[in-house]
């Protein structure tokens, strides 16, 4: 275990992501503690992508923050040149003295660009330490993990290499580690299958069939209809034992567990791995409600990084005066009006999930989302708030929102469809989608993550009831997640509720105002608290059978604060 341990680091080092290690050997805690952060900066390298876009975005403004951000930037350009300069001199160097002195001068301009960038980076430390957590997150050390946590807290990082994984778990008091020799490919697989079996569309359909024609389209007595692919259980059982069961005694009895991942795992909901064997048949609603889901003995919090959960709790708590601001409904021409989406569409997709995936000259033809005026309105009437803070419909602009002072308001909703980088031809980030203009301008109807990023919040909750905030289908390439939440985390948001695939508009307003509503009859409780309680409340709502399948009750994840 020490060797495989050494072996991380030392693939890390050849990155230039850590130090060397050293001659002294170093003990095991330290070993498992410069393995911890080695992955940090691994995960965080995976991410840059995503990061940069930010950055890009922040230096088009006219601040000091957008001028020291240029600033690195032209820095950055600079050293890159420098090394390439570098190189190409070290190809020619030999016995020419001449050459020689080129290759030090090559060397010596390099190192200097290079601790002008650590200047500017510890000034912007110092001048912005929001931003820096945004764009340059730093790793955090077990000890000062164990700082951040409760005692009835743990926290799972899990690191995906090319050849197996590594999981690390720590909690206020305990800290551990486990290989899992599996590739990332057999894992991308493995999450690609479970996200097979968590097709929203043909449990919408398969719903139809139950409330229309019987059970006539539907195997047997149970929720798969005929044709489709279910969800298995075991695979879910698989997963959790390969991953998580190694450090269950110091995760088991943990109220909360916050989970760290990348790709592929940034794509499934911990939530519906699976802690026992399970009985019964994975089409049956009465064996899916009795299944032993990890959401059923603790909440589940994601963090885009242990660092951002560091700079969530250092923020200051300022409690913004009014409690509620809704955007969603956009006026969308996909399939005609909301109104006459439910009852024509012969295509339940359409009218009962979000989603879409067009290009941008057709944005104004995505299909009307027909239930998410009524989320935001109960949820506005669960929180005693006015009528007018639920804008919708023309009222629901990108322009508005930019607008607004969205710092007088503890919670934000936006009910609407999620797009992520590539969805659409030109958009390099994920957004959320608006009533498109009348005409060309400034407003596109996309709400961006950079744009989101430079919003003003002081919200302790922002619900994100759009598909796709949160990840993909298992395939590494979307930065959905990381993108949307470190952007709306940057702005003020304390903590996010956003979706890993097109939820169910009935579903999501349930979800949304059950936690809400468990919250207001018990304040004491943690919001992972009241998020899995109003999880643990739909699926076992034996009304609707397919209540009780994960593609309805488990696309939702709260990340961030969870306290």
């Amino acid at each position: 275990m020490r060797r495989v341990l050494r072996l991380i680091l030392l693939g890390v080092c050849a990155l230039g992501l850590i130090r060397p290690l050293g001659a002294q050997e170093p003990s095991p805690a330290q070993l498992r503690d410069e393995a911890f952060q080695a992955a940090q900066k691994a995960m965080l390298t995976s991410a840059s992508m995503a990061l940069a876009q930010l950055g890009v975005r922040f230096s088009a403004g006219s601040d000091e923050l957008a001028r020291l951000v240029r600033q690195r930037q032209d820095l950055v350009a600079a050293w890159k040149g420098a090394d390439r300069a570098l190189v190409k001199a070290l190809s020619m160097a030999g016995g020419d003295s001449g050459v020689n002195k080129d290759v030090e001068a090559r060397r010596a301009e390099a190192s200097a660009l290079q601790a002008r960038i650590a200047d500017s980076d510890r000034d912007m430390a110092a001048r912005f330490p929001a931003y820096a957590e945004l764009s340059q997150p730093q790793p955090v050390s077990i000890a000062a993990t164990q700082a951040l946590l409760g005692e009835d807290e743990a926290l799972v990082l899990v690191f995906v290499g090319t050849r197996e994984a590594f999981v690390w778990a720590v909690t206020r008091d305990e800290a551990d580690w486990h290989r899992v020799p599996v590739t990332r490919d057999a894992l991308v697989a493995q999450v690609k299958a479970l996200r097979a079996g968590l097709d929203p569309a043909a449990v919408a359909v398969m719903r139809s069939a139950l409330r229309d024609f019987g059970d006539t389209d539907v195997a047997g007595d149970g929720l798969a209809p005929r044709g489709h692919v279910g969800f298995s259980r075991a695979g879910a059982h698989e997963l959790f034992r390969q991953i998580l069961a190694p450090l269950d005694p110091l995760l088991a009895q943990r109220r909360r567990v916050f989970i760290v991942v990348e790709r592929p795992f940034d794509a499934l909901p911990f939530a519906l791995l699976v802690t026992e064997a399970p009985q019964g048949e994975d089409t049956d609603p009465a064996a899916l409600r009795e299944t032993a889901w990890l959401i059923r003995r603790q909440g589940i919090v994601t963090l885009p990084s242990v660092s951002s959960l560091r700079s969530l709790r250092a923020a200051p708590a300022t409690p913004a005066p009014l409690p509620f601001r809704g955007y969603g409904a956009p006026l969308l021409g996909g399939r005609g009006p909301p109104a006459q989406v439910a009852s024509a569409a012969p295509d339940l997709t359409g009218a009962l999930l979000r989603g879409g995936r067009v290009d941008l000259e057709t944005v104004r033809g995505l299909s009307p989302l027909p239930q998410t005026e009524g989320e935001l309105r109960r949820l506005a009437e669960a929180l005693g708030a006015p009528t007018d803070a639920v804008q919708v419909g023309a009222a629901a602009t990108k322009s508005a929102v930019l607008a607004a002072d969205l710092s007088r308001y503890r919670i934000l909703a936006f009910a609407t469809h999620g797009l992520l980088a590539g969805d659409i031809p030109g958009l390099s980030e994920p957004a959320l989608v608006f009533t498109p203009p009348a005409a060309e301008g400034a407003d596109d109807g996309l709400l961006t993550a950079s744009e989101a990023a430079r919003l003003h919040l002081a919200a302790d909750w922002v619900i994100l009831s759009a598909c796709n905030t949160a990840g993909s289908d298992g395939t590494p390439g979307s930065d959905g997640l990381s993108g949307l939440a470190r952007a709306f985390f940057y702005a003020g948001a304390r903590t996010l509720l956003v979706s890993h695939w097109p939820v169910r508009d009935d579903a999501a307003a349930r979800m949304t105002t059950g936690t809400l509503a468990a919250l207001r009859a018990d304040p004491a409780l943690s919001k992972a608290e009241a998020f899995r309680r109003a999880t643990l409340a739909l699926m076992a709502d034996s009304s609707d059978p397919t209540l009780a399948h994960p593609a309805i009750w488990a696309p939702f994840v709260m990340v961030g604060e969870g306290r």
